[in-house]
C-alpha cells in the first residue's frame, strides 16, 4: 500500500534560522578575538615606545653626567651655564629640544630640573610618553668633581 495516510519527507540542510545563529556566534567571536588582538597591539606599541625614551633619557643622562662631573665653574644658580675642560657649556630648552652649545642631546622633553644641594647635582628629566598620553621621568646624582675653592 503506497499511499497510507502520511508520509514522511526527510529534510536535509539547514534552515535560515540556524544560518542565522551560526553567523551571529562567529561575529560575536571574531569581535571578541579582535579586541583581544587590538590591546596586545596597543601594549607593544606602549612597550616599544617606553624602550626607545628610556634609551633615550639614558644617553641624554650620561652626556649630561660627563660634562657636570667635569665641571669646575658650574656657573650662577640656574645650572644652564658652566665651564668644564672643553669650554664654556650652555644648557638649554628650546622647545621640547635639549640643547648643549646648540646641539641637540634629547627631544620630546616635558621638563627638565637641576638643583644643587651640597655637592650633590640632582638631574631630573620628563620625556613625553606620546602612547601614555603622560610622561616618563628620569633624574640622576652627579658629584661634579672639581667644584672645591
Amino acid at each position: 500500500m503506497a499511499g497510507s495516510g502520511s508520509s514522511t519527507k526527510k529534510e536535509d540542510g539547514f534552515t535560515l534560522i540556524e544560518i542565522i545563529a551560526v553567523l551571529i556566534l562567529a561575529g560575536i567571536l571574531a569581535v571578541m578575538a579582535g579586541s583581544g588582538l587590538l590591546s596586545a597591539v596597543r601594549g607593544y606599541l606602549l612597550a616599544r615606545e617606553s624602550t626607545a625614551l628610556s634609551q633615550k633619557a639614558q644617553l641624554c643622562l650620561d652626556r649630561l653626567t660627563k660634562e657636570y662631573r667635569l665641571c669646575y665653574d658650574c656657573g650662577d644658580g640656574s645650572l644652564r651655564e658652566f665651564t668644564n675642560p672643553l669650554g664654556d657649556r650652555v644648557l638649554s630648552l628650546d622647545g621640547t629640544e635639549l640643547k648643549i652649545n646648540g646641539d641637540t642631546l634629547v627631544d620630546r622633553v616635558d621638563n627638565l630640573e637641576l638643583s644643587l644641594s651640597g655637592d650633590l647635582l640632582d638631574l631630573t628629566l620628563e620625556l613625553e610618553h606620546r602612547q601614555a598620553g603622560s610622561s616618563l621621568t628620569f633624574s640622576t646624582g652627579i658629584f661634579p668633581r672639581n667644584t672645591y675653592d
